[in-house]
């Protein structure tokens, strides 16, 4: 069985058309305001199912002035999420109703965000779980975003890429090959990378080991507060997260009020003050 994924991170040029695309019209819950960690004066806004569980976390990073996107040589494109069954014609619907163009081919229903992002809706035979399914929107819950189901590699040579994150026990993986020798630039719309489920701190220290004993660069291996994470690249330099799942988002809202505070992990709270200047004050 494939390591699932845990959350996705793309980047976005206006918070509040975002906002409106993921919470009022796709039904997310909006689920952590906080910061990029690595950058504190951008906003990273994490969306999912009401209890913010991992395998639904669409995250973005929001940069106001980012340009266009230009996809060459290696990419992450377009990603699939999960529907219930009978429910493609209630999004496409849907979908129409808030001036969203859509495709509907091969029975998945593909279309892209506001800043271009590309997505497809694939029914599968679930229904998103009673406790899970999102309270604040009007679709119904048997008609409710479930979870990612995968997300597609755009690289020059797929089989390297497959064994590398076979390696970490990635064992399904969406590739297309790209011929391109330009590097792609980033721009609104980007995925910035994927982040895969470890079941736990041991487990994601066991992949830590394994890429050190195999000389694979480890971007960083760090505590996010939320939860642990190990980055490295793939052979054409995607970036790849593998991230634990506890504490999780009720490490600073309890399950009823995810997403209505401006958060910060304990180690930045510190510097609430500072942060807090760049966006005008708490959010």
């Amino acid at each position: 069985m494939t390591r699932k994924i845990h959350h996705i991170s793309a980047f976005i040029k206006n918070f509040e058309v975002s906002h409106h695309f993921y919470q009022d019209i796709l039904g997310y819950r909006f689920v952590k305001n906080t910061v990029n960690q690595a950058n504190i004066q951008m906003r990273h806004l994490f969306y999912g199912d009401q209890r913010g569980n991992p395998g639904t976390l669409l995250t973005f990073f929001e940069i106001p002035r980012m340009g266009h996107t230009y996809n060459e040589k290696a990419f992450f494109g377009l990603i699939t999420l999960a529907i219930p069954k009978n429910s493609v014609s209630f999004w496409q619907k849907r979908l129409a109703g808030f001036e969203v163009e859509t495709s509907l081919q091969g029975g998945k229903l593909y279309f892209t965000d506001p800043d271009g992002l590309a997505f497809a809706l694939s029914e599968i035979s679930e229904e998103i779980s009673e406790q899970n399914s999102k309270a604040h929107t009007d679709i119904p819950a048997d008609k409710q975003i479930i979870r990612i189901l995968d997300v597609v590699y755009h690289i020059p040579e797929p089989e390297k890429t497959k064994k590398f994150l076979a390696g970490f026990g990635v064992s399904e993986v969406a590739t297309e090959q790209t011929f391109s020798l330009e590097k792609t630039r980033f721009g609104r719309g980007t995925i910035d990378h994927v982040a895969y489920e470890a079941a736990n701190n041991e487990e994601l220290e066991t992949l830590y080991k394994f890429a050190k004993a195999n000389e694979i660069e480890v971007e960083e291996y760090i505590d996010r507060g939320y939860f642990m994470s190990l980055y490295v690249r793939d052979p054409f330099g995607l970036r790849i997260e593998f991230a634990g799942v506890k504490p999780g988002f009720t490490l600073d809202e309890p399950v009823e009020e995810l997403g209505t505070h401006f958060s910060l992990p304990p180690f930045l709270e510190e510097k609430r003050a500072e942060i807090e200047t760049y966006f005008g004050g708490e959010k």
